[in-house]
């Protein structure tokens, strides 16, 4: 259609003023890859890479174009650049689980036994390649979780499985031990298989084949006597619920059986469990996954209602992506920077006492520059668990 609706929605064109930057130009570019077999110039085909994959684009198209599914075939077929040594190492311990827990013990002995400075001070980071992603590194969790978190049988009211992704199993610890809690207290007790794997989003978006992790996570959950398979991180829950072949037998089974955690809670919360009360005013960040892919944000302010005059806003500008954008942040870093920072003005604006955010990326990208207590976000599953 060319209509242009779609413009002042998306994060990149908001920040240039740049048509090029925006979705209507990007939209011509996937039609010289897919439907002419043109080969894009290299201008072109930066404006693709800038793109976030936020698909704003897609919720205010009155055409309802499917811009992430072409611009997924264009990223297979246009001739991948050659991936950087710390691209590569980022995808290889993503996809080695091992590997992972071989390095996390250094990298918390780097950031408590003050090596951090000097080692930043030096300039080496930055000559690696490596200063944006040590930017943003967080103390992880070492220990696994257990296998189960079982419930006395007198309220057992059934047993689910808890996706823990790949990195947010070691750096969102908190909100996987809050969603244990939450899940405990309604009567489910709780496995996690320790042979999951990524979800693949990373891989989709840098035009790699997510198929391999989408089987093994079906088969892994597939084997299991859970009745329902839940995620608190809903970039997971976006891609799992989009990639997942509904036609094969593991495959399908898993994504009959997905649910968003905040959604479960809200279908099984028990009439006699009652929490405590709360006068904070907390604003409700809606990632780009829950409000363009999984469209589910309103059960999010259902659910949070579960807490006594607990006073909910939504952060205005919650259309605009944060920056995150899943690796967004690592390739894209001043792009990723400018966007957190107006995002972080939005929330400072809101006077909220708690920010809340469903999305594991935004919510630690959020907090890397945090200089202000007041604007830590959390997951809403933090919030409610502490109510109980």
């Amino acid at each position: 259609m060319r209509c242009g609706l779609c413009v002042n929605s998306c994060p990149t064109y908001l920040l240039s003023q740049s048509e090029p930057e925006s979705p209507r130009s990007r939209v011509q570019s996937l039609r010289k890859v897919l439907s002419e077999q043109q080969v894009l110039t290299g201008a072109e085909q930066q404006h693709l890479a800038n793109c976030l994959q936020c698909r704003a684009c897609e919720t205010v198209c009155p055409s309802q174009m499917a811009y992430a599914a072409a611009f997924d075939q264009a990223q297979n077929q246009l001739a991948p650049s050659q991936a950087s040594w710390t691209s590569r190492m980022g995808f290889a311990l993503i996809d080695h689980k091992h590997w992972r827990q071989t390095l996390l013990p250094l990298l918390t002995l780097y950031l408590r036994t003050g090596l951090q400075q000097p080692i930043r001070a030096s300039g080496l980071l930055k000559k690696l390649g490596l200063a944006e992603a040590e930017a943003l590194l967080q103390s992880p969790s070492l220990s696994p979780l257990h296998r189960l978190y079982p419930i006395k049988k007198s309220r057992l009211r059934g047993r689910v499985a808890l996706f823990t992704g790949c990195l947010a199993e070691h750096f969102d610890r908190p909100v996987q031990l809050a969603a244990i809690k939450l899940l405990n207290a309604l009567g489910y007790e709780v496995v996690i298989p320790h042979d999951q794997v990524c979800c693949g989003a990373i891989h989709q978006h840098h035009g790699r084949n997510p198929q391999a992790l989408l089987a093994k996570n079906a088969e892994v959950f597939y084997n299991l006597e859970v009745t329902a398979v839940l995620y608190s991180a809903s970039g997971c829950g976006a891609m799992l619920s989009e990639q997942l072949a509904p036609d094969t037998e593991t495959s399908g089974w898993l994504l009959r059986h997905l649910y968003d955690i905040n959604d479960f809670l809200l279908q099984h919360w028990p009439d006699q469990l009652r929490l405590a009360a709360s006068n904070l005013t907390v604003a409700v960040h809606e990632p780009c996954s829950q409000r363009h892919v999984l469209k589910n944000q309103h059960n999010l302010y259902l659910l949070l209602g579960k807490i006594p005059h607990l006073q909910l806003t939504a952060v205005s500008e919650n259309t605009i992506c944060c920056g995150a954008g899943g690796s967004y942040m690592l390739s894209h870093p001043e792009t990723a920077d400018k966007l957190r920072r107006r995002k972080q003005q939005q929330l400072s604006n809101s006077g909220a006492d708690l920010i809340v955010s469903s999305n594991f990326a935004c919510r630690y990208y959020l907090n890397a520059s945090q200089t202000d207590s007041s604007l830590k976000v959390l997951h809403p599953l933090q919030l409610l668990a502490d109510r109980l």
